[in-house]
Parts: structure tokens; sequence; C-alpha cells
């Protein structure tokens, strides 16, 4: 197993011997007194243990407090963080362990076999984990953010005051053990079996149970001990399985089948065959049979980069994550809930700008060998060669399987095809065979990710749906990802104590990654030949000397990046604030039908059709105020009008602006506006708006005064320059009254809890996609949710998909009203409930 001679647990486990004794005296399971010890394990689960920083009330006028905090997770990757939460406190003090203490191996399979669960994952990707999962969350920025926040604490056990946006990164990752007894018990008036999970045998029934998520996990497929645990030698594994029937005649109760995999044809514990030996390289690369082409030239069987290894590209990497990485970690889940494993991706863009790089993160990431082709390796003079390499290259693939199969310029293989009389019939003969190959893998463990400049070069059936589900397009790197790019290659060079990077960062724009690779090179050499540290001036001297090699792709003066356009002269990253299609318009808002028709009077006709208001000298609106309790979808109404108008969406809170250092919030309002202009047309949506320019009635200092009186000159102007700005707050009158007054929100309305219509229209959204039984009786799930915000409607219809998803069933009558009674309205514990209710223009809050 290439075992470390030491391991590091959170505690020592009391012996077998004293376990059995123990065990003897209790009654654990559904066979009361008739239960038998069949199998006890000493299991040793994997864990990675992370400590993260993060700075509590981050963006508050008060100040920070910086602070620590440890996370476990799952070193099998099987989605159990949540179940290792409880554990955290275990892990102060490290329990070193020799390795040869226990019978790790293979001589006694049986009763008593101590079982080291193996790591699944490179370190690397633990580290990257929680920093994913947080800037996921800070791109949600809606409704669901409370949600997904929520979810995230649950999941990794944050602590209460975690900021997302004071995490400041992983500061240390070790790998660990958490030890466990596992005994399984049979009765002989029954063909079940019943398993338990422990850590100390005297220990109360109630903290026994804590444990029982192990059991479940094992005893959902036994498999997973020997798979996980230990490689199983058939030969030995069926002379044990023979000795041991032997010895215990025909009535013995070992079950074979928990002894080990059949490593010639059973699947892992997720279903994935797995791999014959017998031509397998030492390498880890098979070579299939019959096939000429070399494996062992194309194939990377552990690709030593994942997404944390990529500089900046946080959007295209998020984008991988969400439509690649997560249903190929959990395809089960994913089909089973309608959404299906893509087939294959399709990375475009500019030359050097980081495809290769990217589809093998991407390969690291999920654990997938990574197999690299170019137009090169399977082009030929000779009639029907190129259509044979194709087919050999595909079995490559599904010998190596997982994988992913890079194919780079594959325009170069599979061009437009737009005249046929263009292309001789070798050319059509690879084609055909490629397309064939990639409707042949649907069912494989490979995914194509194919790489060009122009899209529109690429044959239109390759291009078409089914063949490549997602195209990604890998732009020049924005300025952040420019920095960690020359970051990434002054790592391990000496460099100046001095070094500041912001003018060649911003000296750069436009260029490909490979040129900053070059620039990073170029400065290494010059300060070498003056024998001194990399230093700024070599960096800005190699960028004077240097130029971008994509002059035709983008206008560095200019660049819009991602679609968004960073105005010259602001602070304020636009990229971060500004989403140019929000996704979503209002058939996504379940319920509010008046609210929605009001808007689309107020709003959506002034601006659809300006001439005739102006016709009329009926101004158009400047502003729009929504309020209402907390979690009641208005972030998620003003994205929804957004698409509505085909907007961009500009999003921001008070933690964007505010600052404790004197005349910056006002610059930062400033700021924020010249995006929104420079993104126009769009909808500026600024959340609780109350804690940026809140009522006046009470003392202001200068900063504030600045802040308030820039906010009411940019609110003035905005309609001119195709800006609706949009407010929200939970109380309209802790607005400032010059904000409120006819010519800066000309609008206000009111966003209340959901009705029982609404609330019906809201479930109905959020289990759209999901498998639900029919016969349900709407109005018994409906009717107890009155008071529900929006929000808790969507953990509700969440928390109902879990319990189907753990019964391996569509979502039932049951699981809806066990969600019903697991939630509650978030509105009921509101501090502002009763001033709400008493303020004017508000609806009465149902709770």
């Amino acid at each position: 197993m290439g075992l470390r001679p030491y391991i590091y647990a959170d505690r020592r486990l009391p012996d077998a011997e004293t376990v059995r004794e123990t065990l003897a005296d209790r009654t654990l399971t559904k066979f009361g007194d008739d239960e038998e010890l069949a199998r006890l394990h000493r299991v040793f689960y994997p864990v990675f243990r992370v400590i993260y920083a993060y700075e509590s009330g981050k963006g508050k006028l008060f100040g920070t407090d910086r602070k620590e905090a440890t996370a476990l997770l799952d070193g099998l990757w099987a989605d159990n963080d949540a179940e290792l939460v409880r554990y955290v406190n275990g892990t102060e003090s490290p329990v070193r362990r020799a390795t040869n203490d226990y019978d790790f191996g293979l001589d006694d399979p049986g009763l008593g076999e101590s079982v080291l669960l193996r790591f699944q994952v490179p370190t690397g990707d633990a580290e990257s984990l929680l920093p994913r999962r947080v800037e996921e969350y800070r791109e949600q920025r809606g409704g669901t953010a409370n949600v997904f926040l929520r979810k995230l604490r649950e999941s990794y056990g944050l602590p209460g005051d975690f900021d997302p946006d004071g995490f400041e990164g992983v500061t240390d990752v070790e790998r660990w053990y958490l030890p466990f007894w596992l005994a399984e018990f049979h009765s002989p008036r029954s063909e079940d079996a019943a398993m338990v999970t422990f850590r100390d045998p005297d220990a109360p029934a109630a903290e026994m149970r804590e444990h029982a998520w192990l059991a479940t996990f094992v005893s959902e497929r036994p498999r997973r001990l020997a798979t996980y645990g230990y490689e199983v030698d058939p030969d030995r594994l069926e002379r044990n399985i023979r000795e041991r029937l032997e010895s215990n005649g025909e009535g013995g109760r070992e079950r074979t089948d928990d002894l080990g995999p059949d490593r010639s044809s059973s699947p892992d514990p997720d279903g994935a065959p797995t791999v014959n030996r017998e031509r397998q390289s030492e390498g880890g690369v098979v070579q299939p049979d019959g096939v000429e082409m070399s494996a062992e030239g194309l194939v990377d069987p552990n690709p030593d980069r994942s997404f944390a290894d990529v500089g900046g590209m946080s959007d295209l990497l998020s984008t991988l994550n969400h439509k690649v990485v997560r249903p190929l970690e959990d395809p089960e889940t994913f089909e089973e809930y309608g959404i299906g494993v893509v087939n294959g991706v399709l990375l475009h863009g500019p030359p050097g700008c980081g495809k290769t790089y990217v589809a093998g993160a991407l390969a690291g990431e999920v654990g997938h060998s990574f197999v690299e082709v170019t137009p090169a390796d399977v082009t030929s003079k000779y009639m029907g060669e190129p259509a044979k390499r194709v087919e050999e290259l595909f079995a490559i693939a599904r010998a190596n399987a997982p994988c992913i199969l890079f194919i780079d310029e594959i325009d170069g293989i599979a061009g437009s095809r737009d005249g046929d009389s263009d292309m001789n019939a070798s050319e059509q003969q690879l084609v055909n065979q490629l397309l064939t190959e990639l409707e042949g893998i649907a069912e494989e463990d490979v995914v194509v990710v194919g790489a060009t400049n122009l899209v529109e070069d690429v044959d239109g059936a390759i291009r078409r749906s089914g063949r490549f589900d997602e195209r990604v397009e890998v732009p020049p790197p924005d300025a952040e990802a420019r920095r960690e790019i020359l970051g990434l290659h002054l790592a391990g060079r000496p460099v100046a104590e001095d070094l500041e990077l912001n003018s060649v960062v911003e000296e750069t724009a436009g260029y490909a990654a490979s040129d900053l690779e070059l620039l990073a090179e170029n400065a290494a050499r010059a300060a070498l030949r003056a024998d001194e540290p990399i230093g700024t001036a070599h960096l800005r001297s190699a960028a004077d000397d240097s130029a971008t090699s994509i002059p035709d792709w983008v206008d560095p003066a200019d660049a819009a990046e991602g679609g968004v356009v960073q105005p010259d002269g602001v602070d304020l990253r636009a990229t971060n604030l500004v989403d140019p299609n929000p996704g979503r318009d209002f058939s996504a808002v379940g319920g509010m039908a008046d609210l929605k028709a009001r808007l689309e009077d107020a709003v959506l006709d002034p601006i659809e059709n300006s001439d005739a208001y102006a016709a009329y000298d009926i101004d158009v609106l400047s502003g729009l105020l929504l309020y209402g309790p907390p979690g009641c979808g208005k972030t998620h109404l003003a994205g929804a009008l957004a698409g509505e108008l085909g907007h961009s969406f500009v999003e921001v809170s008070p933690a964007d602006v505010t600052s404790k250092w004197m005349g910056e919030p006002a610059r930062n309002v400033a700021d924020l506006f010249e995006i929104a202009r420079a993104n126009a047309p769009c909808v500026l949506f600024i959340d609780e708006i109350d804690g940026i320019a809140g009522s006046r009635r009470g003392s202001m200092n200068t900063s504030e005064q600045q802040l308030v009186n820039q906010l009411l000159t940019e609110v003035e102007s905005a309609a001119e320059e195709d800006v609706v700005v949009v407010g929200a707050t939970n109380f309209v009158e802790d607005v400032d009254e010059a904000l409120r007054r006819s010519g800066r929100f000309d609008e206000r309305v009111e966003v209340p809890p959901p009705d029982a219509t609404a609330r019906r229209e809201i479930l109905g959204v959020h289990l759209r996609n999901r498998p639900v039984a029919e016969g349900v009786d709407w109005d018994t799930i409906v009717e107890p949710t009155a008071g529900y915000a929006a929000s808790d409607l969507e953990l509700l219809a969440e928390d109902a998909a879990r319990h189907a998803l753990r019964d391996d069933s569509h979502i039932t009558q049951a699981h809806l009203e066990t969600a019903v009674r697991e939630t509650k309205s978030s509105i009921a514990d509101w501090s502002g409930r009763d001033r709400y209710g008493d303020a004017a223009d508000t609806s009465a809050l149902d709770l």
C-alpha cells in the first residue's frame, strides 16, 4: 500500500480484547439478545485538518477581528464533511502511531483486521476547497446567498461569526486519521446484518449513535472497506476464501463478498469498473491490446496540478466547477435529479491564454488521468490512417478511464465543413470517426475537452448539442489573473523585498498568459546579469520591451473582461460587482403577480417606450426603493428586473463602499456609479441602502455626510445614463429623507412575505428540476408555511429533496411534510417584526 511509517490520529482506541469483553455485556442492535458479533474492524478514516484565517465583521466601521478556525475535510471525497464537524475539537494535539502497530494488510481480511482507508485526493485539492466554496458564495450575492452560507456552515462547521467577505485563506493543511471501531452483528433468525460504529464501547447509547454515519456509509456498499483500505491479490483472496469455507464448513457464516473485491471484473464503490492491470506500465498507464499508438506518450495518469495552481480565471474555474467538476464527483445524484454529466467541453479563446493548462488542471481537480493529443498525433498522408488513429486514441482513453481526453486545436482535426468539396475522403473519414467516438463515450468515464481559437472554425456536427455540451471561453487574463500569473512565475526566484506589481499589471492589459511567463523570464535574466534580486524596474523594463502576442484579439486600452468594462482610474473591481447576464427574469420569480405588474408599469414600460413617454413629458423612473422583511426576495427580484429589461446587473452592499478612512466612502460611491455607467444599460442594486445612507436625524461624521451627498448627486443623474438605481431596505424610514424624496427614488414597492398562491409558486420554482411524486396535496403543505419568507421556502424544498435522496425515491408528500416540520419562518425571530407591523404602508406579518 505504500504506507507511511507513522500516522497521526486524534485519539487512541481501546484494544480489541477490551472491546469484545465490553460488547458481550451490551445489546446494541435491532436483534436484541440474539445479536452475535460476526466482524470487528478498527477503521482509520482519513481527514484533512485545515486551518484557515478570517476577519469577522469585515467592512464595518468598527474595525475587524482576525481569527483562525479549524475544519475537517473528507479525505475520501465522499461528502461526509458535515458528519466530520463534530470531531474538530479533538484535533488540537495529534497522537503519533506507527503503522506496524496494526495488522494493515491481507493476511486476515476478516475478524479483527485494522483498515487504513487511503486518501483519495491530493492535499492541494483540500487546500483549495474552502476558498472555492467561499468564492461560490460571493458569486451568489442574491436571494439564495443566506441559504448558501447556511449550507457552508453546516458542511464545514464554520463559526457563527464567519464572514465570507473577510475570508483570508487557508494557512495550514495536515493529513490526519479518525479511528473508529466497526462491529457487524448477525442473528440466527435473520439474513440481515447490522453495523455499529463507536469509539468508546462503554459510552452511552446516545453518544454511540453520533458515530452511526460511518456504519451507514460502510453498510451502503460493503466493499468500500476493501476498496479504499487495501489492494487485494486475487489468488490470495481465493485461497483465503477457500480456507475459511473449509474451516467453517458449509454452515459457516463467513461472508466472502465482504472480504475484498474481485479485481478482475467488480466495480469500485462508486460503480466505476476496475482496470485490467495485465498491460499496465509501471507509471500506471494502460496500453490496450491491438493498439499501435503509444499510450505512454499520451497519458498522464496523475496530473500534478489542480484549480489551485491556475492563476486567476475565477469566473472560468467557477463555471467548470459548477458544470463539470460537481457532476463528475457525484454523477448518480445529478442524473437522478435531472442534471447529467457533460459529454464534452469546448474551450475557446486566444492562443497562449492557458486552455491546455486549464484542461490538465481539470483532470487533476477530479482525479482523472489526462490524455493529451494534437492534430500531429492523428493526421497522416496515408488514406484511412487518420480515422484509425482516432479510433485508437479513444481506445487508449477508455483503457485509462476515468480520464480527461484533451484534443488541442480540434479545428485542425475536425475543421468546419462548409463545403465538402474542400475535404478529401480521408479527412471526411477522420471527422466521421471522431463523431462516432464522441457518441460512443456517453456511457464511459471519458470527458472530451476540445480547444480552439474560434468556435466557428470547428465542424458544425462536432459543435452541436450532445457532442460538446459546454462551451467555455478562456479569455486573456484580467488584472487579477495577470497579478497571480506573474506571481506564479516569480515564485522560487529571488525577488526584491519592495517588489511592486501594480504598474506592470496595468501595462500588460491584453497580454496572454504565455506573454506574462516570457516577461517574468526576461526580467529574471536581466536581474541575473545585474547580479541582484528581481525588482520592479526589471519587470517594467521587460514589459517595455515586450508586446502582446494576441493584438488582434483585444484592445488593451479598453478591453472588457468577460463582458464587463473596467473604467479607467477606478479602484473598485468591476468584475466583482457586475453580472452582464443575470440569468433570470420575472418568470423565475414565484408569485408576486401584483408586484411584478406594478414594476412593469412603473419601470419596464417607460424604458421600453421612452419616446412615447417623452412626448407626454413623463420622466423615466430614476430610482426604485424595495422594502420588506429580510429573506423575502428583494435581491432576487432586482436581478429579475435586470433580466427582464435585458440590462446588466450591478450589485453592491454597504461593505463594498464603507471605509474607516476619511473621504474614501464617497470616492467608492463615485467609482460605483462610474462602473454602472460604463456597463450601462444596467440595474444598479444597492442592498441595505440604509447602511450606506441612513437617516440623518442623529449625529453623522464628515465622512458619512460626504458619502450621502455623493450618493444624492449620483442618483439624480443616473436615469440619463441608462442606469436604473434600485435600493433595498427593511424599513423605509431608516433611509435618509433626501434620498426618499421625489426625484431620487420615485417608486417605493413593498416586497412582503409571500401569500399562499405565491408560496405554492415559489415551491414550484425550487422543485421544478427535482423528481416530485404525483398526488401531492399542496394545500396541506402550503397552509402551515404562512409567514415564511421566500428563502425559507427554498430551504424547505431543499430539505425535502435531501430526505428523498436518502430514501432513494421521488419527493413525496411525507418528505414535504417532514420538511415543513423541520423548518420555520425566519421572520418569526426577526427583531424588527413588531416595528414592521406598526409602520405605515406595510403588510401584516401572518406568523
